[in-house]
């Protein structure tokens, strides 16, 4: 194979692998390779590969095998990025952060869950006080899941570097 064979095929699959962890909704692989540029059988040849070692996974609609990022690999994906990018100080601050914005929401709206802030936006209040409220409800949400994330990340820390701490003695 020529170096612009390998390429080719590395940019094919690098496109197959783009579309197929960002989707939204389990999309199936005639889906996925129109949105990839790929012919239908190269698509389903790197999918497969794909859920092989669990970066997706599928659900059977008809007779139709669709394709969507596992949630569990993104989940400790996501943990290990803040892990690795950030220190455990900085994670903490991060937590202390959140915290206070959800406070504040909570004092500024008298409401103590973005469900309960979602539920004022139907009171009578101007239209940008609603689109306000929506949008503070739906970073409370995120919010609430990135608290998860970094607690997580928080837990495992020690014992994440320290296995990599091993993997580099093990390896000099």
């Amino acid at each position: 194979m020529s170096d612009a064979g390998a390429t080719d095929h590395t940019t094919k699959v690098d496109r197959i692998r783009e579309v197929a962890m960002t989707v939204r909704e389990p999309k199936n692989a005639g889906e996925i390779a129109d949105y990839a540029g790929v012919a239908r059988n190269t698509a389903e040849k790197y999918l497969t590969q794909l859920v092989e070692v669990d970066k997706l996974t599928t659900v059977q609609r008809g007779r139709e095998t669709c394709y969507y990022p596992d949630p569990v690999t993104q989940y400790f994906d996501q943990i290990r990025d803040l892990v690795n990018d950030h220190e455990k100080d900085e994670l903490t601050a991060e937590l202390i952060a959140i915290r206070d914005d959800i406070d504040e929401w909570k004092d500024r709206y008298d409401v103590e869950s973005a469900d309960d802030l979602r539920t004022t936006v139907g009171d009578d209040i101007p239209a940008s006080e609603r689109q306000q409220r929506r949008h503070d409800a739906d970073d409370w949400e995120y919010y609430e899941h990135q608290t998860t994330l970094i607690k997580q990340a928080i837990q495992l820390y020690d014992t994440i570097e320290a296995t990599r701490d091993t993997r580099l003695t093990s390896v000099n």
